[in-house]
């Protein structure tokens, strides 16, 4: 699992080198984000839901640079026993759901509000670093002792390792939870998105689970008193058998978290197929294993 997580870093510290930056980057010439595809002008949105596996790269970064017994790394460990909680038939998902290889393109569920902008937080800080590497402005450091990882905001007031803010490059990408406007804006744009892309998928039943078969309540095939949500209630978050684009699990698989604490988009594999998936609901319960996330991307002008 480690190997697998390094290599995956390393994929998302390369992912912005396929495309050539400007000389002078700005707002609107940036690359899209990784994980991203564009909704709006400056506005990008995560094609899927946040996986295991990139909220276990998030774990083992923090982990590596802080310590196993850091408060920066205990404050992000995921309730991993949301699973029983739901039912005890699913208590050995509480060992394998977050950490099994088979489980590593599942959404990530356990994960609370603070946690899930904590995750934006360092991946907005880990795709900056990515992008001043590649402009060579930055020298590429994959062991920094913990008083000297970078930051975006080290970077702008020349606190990271004494280097001056490049004047070529006074932009930075922000990653978020979405608000309840993007919610809706996502949803217009996913279903034409998704129409056109379709056809691109070579194994139809991989793509078609994936966009249009809710993942709710009543379409859960397999279902026992010991297992009501089926023997695995959430669902793959994408198909390598399509090439193009897609937006996916928008209509159901788990509900996702706003920016607003407390209120979630959509429906999830608990949920009657009769709800209304494109709406925003208030819930008292933050954390358990039918709630993930997703993030929107922008780009913002650096201010002192």
């Amino acid at each position: 699992m480690t190997k697998t997580i390094i290599l995956t870093i390393l994929t998302l510290l390369l992912a912005c080198k396929t495309t050539k930056l400007p000389a002078d980057l700005t707002i609107y010439n940036a690359p899209t984000p990784p994980g991203t595809i564009k909704i709006a002008d400056n506005l990008f949105f995560d094609k899927t839901e946040i996986t295991n596996i990139s909220y276990l790269e998030f774990m083992f970064w923090t982990k590596k640079t802080f310590g196993a017994n850091s408060s920066d790394y205990i404050s992000i460990l995921p309730d991993t026993n949301e699973w029983s909680k739901l039912n005890v038939g699913y208590a050995s998902l509480d060992t394998f759901y977050l950490g099994h290889p088979a489980y590593r393109d599942f959404p990530v569920v356990g994960v609370s509000y603070d946690q899930a902008i904590a995750f934006s937080k360092w991946r907005s800080d880990r795709v900056m670093e990515s992008l001043l590497i590649k402009k060579k402005i930055i020298p590429y450091r994959p062991n920094p002792p913990k008083d000297s990882v970078f930051t975006i905001d080290k970077y702008f007031s020349g606190q990271y390792n004494g280097i001056q803010a490049n004047q070529h490059f006074l932009i930075y990408p922000y990653y978020s939870l979405p608000d309840s406007i993007t919610y809706t804006k996502a949803s217009l744009f996913a279903d034409l998105l998704n129409a056109k892309n379709f056809k691109y998928c070579r194994k139809k039943f991989c793509a078609d689970k994936l966009l249009t078969e809710n993942n709710c309540l009543e379409n859960k095939t397999y279902r026992t008193d010991a297992r009501p949500y089926g023997p695995d209630p959430t669902m793959r978050t994408g198909c390598v058998f399509c090439k193009k684009q897609l937006i996916t699990h928008l209509k159901g698989n788990v509900r996702e978290m706003t920016n607003l604490k407390g209120h979630f988009y959509g429906s999830s594999f608990i949920d009657s197929c009769n709800t209304s998936y494109n709406s925003i609901r208030q819930d008292s319960l933050l954390i358990n294993s039918y709630t993930g996330f997703r993030n929107i991307c922008e780009y913002r002008q650096w201010k002192k």
